[in-house]
């Protein structure tokens, strides 16, 4: 997509330093990236207690539960036997 933005010259010049990128579009999309990335990291960061994840033990257990005490837990993942 093209968009006609206007970026202080400054800006731009510290932009493409702090980035390494060789050019305004190079450093425009790597400051996106990192933008959403962060922006990502928060929100996965502000449900911190609100939901519940198992941890492998308790998968394990569930699964030995499920399938009768036939689940051995090894490397193929298959049933005892």
């Amino acid at each position: 997509m093209r968009a006609t933005i206007t970026i202080p010259d400054e800006r731009l010049e510290e932009l493409m330093d702090l980035t390494g990128a060789e050019s305004r579009t190079a450093a425009i999309n790597l400051a996106i990236e990192a933008f959403v990335r962060q922006a990502k990291l928060q929100r996965l960061l502000a449900l911190e207690g609100s939901v519940d994840i198992l941890s492998n033990d308790d998968i394990e257990a569930l699964d030995a539960s499920e399938s009768g005490g036939l689940w051995d837990g090894g490397p193929r993942g298959g049933p005892r036997g």
